[in-house]
């Protein structure tokens, strides 16, 4: 445990009480920027299933990345801010770094970072993250540590339609057998660059986040997930990659209605990196509204092709 100053300390994170604490100070950091934006705080029960959503992921990455989970916390060793890294072959992902609104502007966030972040990225690796663009502090920050901005992220929500015609491909449930595993890690490579694997089998054991893979005579040429992390609510969709651009539309159709069915009513949240096109003019011409601040991909260096896959939201790329 490190020292940081006569209130607070700095302390690995550990177990299901850290995941839920950090899910709220999730909570409480993104009302304090809505209201600074003049807008109105999260509902009380949108909060709440928040938080419930998020925590199963935060505690993913308490499990696989245990050193670069790091909870900030007060005399009484209650947690005011965290900051948690994600480490894969190739790739540092910055998952989280909030702090509550009471204890901003106090270099907290730097430090958590920095303790997050450790020596990475290693030799050849690339450091990313997502960020707002409405957070210039925090994009200064990154910026200091040469993780600039590299691609637009909108957040588009709208209600899921009827099926469309997957054309070429075939569907099938996604399993964690080791050919499933195999098939994906695949994909992975040619999309993002960065072997999943070890996330793919946390999407496949939570309840509720079905999964798809497509083959093309009967080559796996995508796959595609409901449910996203967690930090993007009940009807996220994602992730979703494909080897090919063009069939972002046809899988992403498929996934839609696949949330229709299984939540009827349910709105659904995409999140989409700016060069994903086809994906873009599927949700647009479908009515699906973009109201938020553009995000920001981060990172280190160009990576990943990011016209053909969308994101399981902010804390698992």
């Amino acid at each position: 445990m490190t020292a940081a100053g006569p209130e607070l300390t700095f302390r690995q994170a550990a177990g299901e009480a850290d995941a839920v604490a950090a899910s709220r100070i999730i909570d409480a950091a993104l009302d304090d920027l809505l209201v600074k934006r003049g807008r109105p705080p999260l509902e009380d029960g949108a909060k709440q299933g928040a938080a419930d959503e998020a925590a199963p992921a935060l505690a993913h990455l308490m499990r696989t990345d245990p050193g670069a989970f790091r909870i900030a916390a007060d005399a009484d060793d209650r947690p005011v801010g965290f900051g948690a890294g994600m480490s894969r072959p190739g790739l540092w992902f910055c998952s989280g770094l909030f702090v509550l609104p009471a204890y901003q502007g106090k270099g907290l966030g730097r430090r958590l970072f920095e303790l997050a972040k450790g020596q990475h990225p290693l030799s050849g690796d690339v450091a990313a993250l997502t960020s707002s663009a409405a957070n210039p502090i925090s994009n200064r920050l990154y910026a200091s540590h040469g993780i600039y901005p590299q691609v637009p992220l909108l957040s588009m929500t709208g209600s899921p339609g009827a099926a469309g015609n997957l054309g070429t491909l075939d569907a099938e449930p996604l399993t964690p057998s080791p050919s499933h595993l195999a098939e994906l890690a695949e994909i992975d490579a040619g999309v993002t660059g960065v072997d999943r694997t070890v996330d793919h089998r946390w999407h496949l054991g939570q309840a509720g986040h079905a999964g798809w893979l497509f083959r093309r005579r009967e080559r796996a040429v995508g796959y595609a997930y409901l449910g996203g992390d967690g930090t993007e609510g009940a009807g996220a969709v994602g992730p979703i990659a494909t080897l090919r651009a063009a069939d972002q539309d046809p899988v992403l159709r498929f996934i839609l209605a696949d949330l229709a069915a299984r939540r009827p009513g349910e709105q659904a949240l995409v999140m989409v990196p700016g060069p994903n096109q086809h994906a873009q003019q599927l949700l647009w011409q479908a009515g699906f509204r973009f109201e938020d601040s553009a995000g920001l991909l981060c990172a280190s260096r160009p990576f990943g092709r990011f016209d053909r896959y969308l994101l399981a939201g902010d804390c698992l790329m």
